[in-house]
């Protein structure tokens, strides 16, 4: 930036912190969360009264108090109130009531609302709009024919780091459009645990140096783009063996280690001028044995910002994850962020937390146990990165003309179909079952994937691959199952497979679904004698079972690549050659999945991103 520019900035920033109430600061340090296409009273509340300096938004469901997060209440049951007090207003609808396709346009259209609220706020400060991009079953915006593209493990299977960046910047372009501002992505977290169930296709790879090379070329073309890039999850948790939406693990790795693995992308995102870092939810002993880096000091001020030189803004993972929540209730846990280092607080609830996390932080303040000095330093971050983005000339003023136009335009869908087609691996054949043939009578199995997390039109919906496969032959039997088949519906499978010469079937994973996949239905039907071809996302065991006879990865169960691996199955589609697993795999024996049924009646057991 040059000299004068930054000047100006500075200038604007120093003016608008210094108009600003205690109360302004504090909500400008709070990301809430943004669900459905309706402009509720609760939603517009969040940004008048709490003041929110960002959204995050979420998949197409519909806000409502009623959600749990993972399956725990973020409300803090001993909650003092100030004498200041005040909630707002709730929006009671269902919890499992899904929400609508809605396109590009329309969306655009809804964010500019969104923004024009909070401009039309005392101080006039635009929000940070956020979201989660990364393909496969982490995108939060996938409806009106968005194109989507495999995750970081399916772009570095390609391994051309200047395609990368175009998606990056496809991406950016996508998305920005729109009117979104920030990308929870590049992810930089280096997989070495093949068990990790969090991270997997999320990663690029289990080689840092891989990992470095397109993190910095996915967060160069994100920015080019036009958003804010956050790499993710500082000081990485690809060595982990559980969810931290689940629980709170201690990874015990050396500095030498960690400096010669973890960190290696993270150096490199912030030589690359990445405009955000989002913490993790672990415990990190190398650097500080009580605190996860989250409310880590030594590792947010130490670590991230005084040897690494990092001094953009500093994200919060989602802070009510059990991780968390089981050991600080959210007020005092936002309040130790901030102290730490955090700059902004990422909130996913829609019920009373955030006015609790709202009050907690300003009698923190009033009291003295956090700093307004902290505090206005926090601030100050997050207005510089919106000012650099422009967001006082462009907030709540993007076409949406545009914005569909180029989403839905010729280059773009060209280029979403090129990517899905050279992320795609055969990693087993050893019976030569492909090409398949429409002479074959063939059993075709497809997981539903959970409604939440599909477009809910006809580009993006629950039987894409049954639909593919009908494009390419007749002669099939189509069913579909939950994700993990329940009981009724593997003994329907088994007894259609009688009158099948193969089955072919998907086996994705997807960490949200917390009841498993389908490799028990993979296993029953080996175990009946049928031939079985599996399509999958992962491309650990949990993905490419070892009973099935054939195994294809596509990286992602998103609408190309789910197309792509079909017409590779029909042979229509041929492998790239220079597609490779940018992983190591071993021989691996997880504990056998555990079937358990939804709550009331529910099948599945999902658990919100």
């Amino acid at each position: 930036m040059a000299r004068k520019d930054q000047a100006k900035r500075e200038t604007w920033v120093s003016k608008t912190l210094g108009k600003m109430t205690l109360q302004e600061k504090v909500g400008q340090v709070l990301t809430f969360t943004r669900r459905g296409a309706m402009l509720t009273p609760s939603c517009v509340e969040q940004i008048t009264r709490l003041y929110c300096g960002g959204l995050c938004l979420e998949p197409y469901a519909v806000e409502t108090c009623k959600n749990l997060y993972w399956g725990n209440s973020q409300i803090d049951k001993t909650f003092k109130p100030p004498k200041d007090y005040f909630t707002i207003a709730n929006t009671y609808f269902t919890g499992k009531t899904f929400g609508i396709s809605i396109t590009p346009g329309d969306y655009t259209k809804d964010l500019n609302r969104l923004q024009k609220i909070a401009m039309e706020r005392r101080v006039g400060i635009p929000l940070h709009m956020t979201i989660d991009f990364e393909g496969d079953f982490k995108n939060d915006y996938m409806s009106g024919g968005i194109r989507q593209f495999p995750p970081p493990m399916g772009m570095a299977s390609i391994g051309d780091v200047k395609l990368t960046y175009k998606i990056g910047l496809t991406i950016g372009r996508q998305l920005s459009n729109i009117g979104v501002t920030q990308i929870y992505s590049p992810v930089c977290d280096v997989n070495i645990n093949p068990k990790n169930p969090e991270i997997g296709v999320r990663s690029f790879s289990d080689d840092p140096q891989v990992c470095a090379r397109h993190a910095v070329a996915l967060l160069k073309g994100l920015q080019d783009g036009g958003l804010a890039a956050t790499a993710k999850h500082f000081p990485g948790r690809g060595d982990s063996e559980t969810d931290a939406h689940d629980v709170l693990e201690v990874l015990k790795m050396s500095k030498q280690r960690m400096q010669e693995v973890e960190l290696v992308p993270f150096k490199a995102a912030i030589e690359a001028g990445v405009k955000a870092i989002m913490t993790g939810h672990s415990v990190y002993p190398a650097y500080d044995d009580t605190y996860p880096a989250t409310l880590s000091e030594r590792i947010l001020k130490g670590l991230l910002r005084e040897e690494l030189g990092f001094d953009g803004v500093i994200v919060s993972d989602a802070i009510g994850m059990a991780a968390i929540l089981k050991k600080w209730p959210l007020p005092q846990a936002c309040v130790r962020a901030l102290k730490a280092g955090c700059d902004t607080i990422l909130l996913k609830a829609d019920d009373e937390s955030r006015t609790q996390c709202f009050f907690g932080i300003l009698e923190a303040v009033r009291q003295g146990v956090l700093s307004e000095e902290r505090l206005d330093e926090a601030v100050t971050r997050l207005l510089r990165m919106k000012y650099d983005q422009g967001l006082l000339q462009t907030a709540g003023k993007k076409d949406p003309v545009k914005a569909q136009r180029f989403a839905l335009s010729k280059p773009v869908v060209d280029f979403s179909w090129d990517v899905a087609k050279k992320a795609l691996i055969i990693m087993r054949d050893p019976h030569k079952l492909l090409p398949l043939t429409p002479k074959q009578r063939i059993l075709v199995i497809e997981q539903r994937i959970p409604y939440e997390f599909c477009g809910k039109d006809p580009y993006m919906h629950q039987h894409m691959f049954c639909e593919a496969m009908a494009e390419h032959s007749t002669n099939l039997i189509l069913v579909d199952t939950e994700f993990a088949a329940l009981d009724d519906e593997v003994r329907e499978c088994l007894d259609l497979a009688k009158q099948a010469d193969l089955v072919v079937m998907t086996n994705y994973y997807a960490r949200i679904v917390k009841t498993g996949n389908n490799r028990h239905l993979v296993k029953k039907l080996k175990d009946a004698g049928k031939k079985v071809v599996v399509v999958t996302n992962y491309p650990y065991i949990e993905g490419t079972t070892p009973e099935a006879d054939t195994v294809v990865c596509n990286f992602s169960a998103t609408p190309d690549s789910i197309r792509a691996a079909v017409g590779l199955l029909f042979g229509k589609i041929k492998p790239c050659p220079s597609t490779r697993l940018p992983i190591t795999l071993v021989d691996q024996k997880p504990a056998p999945v555990k079937q358990r049924p939804g709550p009331k009646g529910h099948p599945l057991e999902l658990s919100y991103c």
